[in-house]
């Protein structure tokens, strides 16, 4: 039962996140000061293109998908804890366990890790793993206050208002406190335009020599018009 309402109420705030997410970006992050109606009231493709998009690692959603679900499971079993050791109602174990201890670690720490791991992949899965704490910790903050009281009603707003913000910058690709949260793309290996030994290789499987090209540039010319046959009929010569 604890399951399956942590499940729903993690569907509910991604889908209301993205919701935020959507009327912030049109209102404080867009260029266009004037909308139509349908892109004020019909927003469900604009919602359900966010929510996948937070799914995406690297264009990868299945391994987004897995990231995401696996450190929102993760923060929901880390709150069990809190009602194991502690007793039935608010209490001290109750509120360290639902503290947003990963949230925060992550957050502050990335720009360290965006250091140490550059121009690389797993960068991709700051957004899902950063999300999928800040909205298991929401959600199972929820099922615990719904069901058996355990939290205080303002440690849990204090709790929604303390990353909901954060997401909505993630999400909409925007930095947070001058640090952004998107990969920085690399261009090195064989797409790279600076490489000159793509050129190289070129060149050898054309058969060309850059030697003979700057001596003769008419070398492989065969005939002495360079046109193939004479240009000019008999009848006019």
């Amino acid at each position: 039962m604890e399951f399956f309402l942590f499940l729903l109420f993690l569907l509910c705030f991604g889908l209301l996140t993205s919701v935020i997410s959507y009327y912030v970006k049109i209102l404080f992050f867009s260029a266009k000061s004037n909308y139509r109606r349908e892109e004020l009231t019909d927003i469900r493709g604009d919602v359900i293109r966010i929510f996948l998009d937070l799914l995406e690692s690297n264009g990868n959603i299945l391994y987004g998908s897995l990231v995401f679900f696996g450190s929102a499971l993760f923060v929901w079993l880390w709150s069990l804890l809190g009602s194991l050791l502690g007793e039935k109602g608010p209490g001290v174990f109750e509120h360290i366990f639902h503290m947003p201890i990963f949230f925060l670690a992550l957050f502050f720490s990335y720009p360290m890790i965006k250091v140490a791991y550059q121009e690389r992949s797993i960068l991709g899965l700051s957004k899902p793993v950063l999300s999928g704490f800040a909205l298991g910790n929401l959600s199972s903050g929820a099922v615990h206050y719904g069901l058996d009281r355990d939290l205080y009603f303002l440690f849990y707003l204090l709790l929604f208002f303390l990353q909901i913000p954060v997401l909505v910058f993630l999400w909409n690709q925007e930095p947070i406190f001058g640090v952004s949260f998107e990969p920085t793309p690399s261009y090195e290996g064989e797409s790279d335009w600076g490489n000159t030994d793509s050129f190289e290789d070129s060149d050898e499987k054309n058969g060309t020599d850059a030697d003979d090209l700057d001596e003769n540039p008419f070398a492989n010319e065969t005939d002495s018009y360079g046109l193939g046959d004479d240009p000019f009929s008999e009848e006019f010569k």
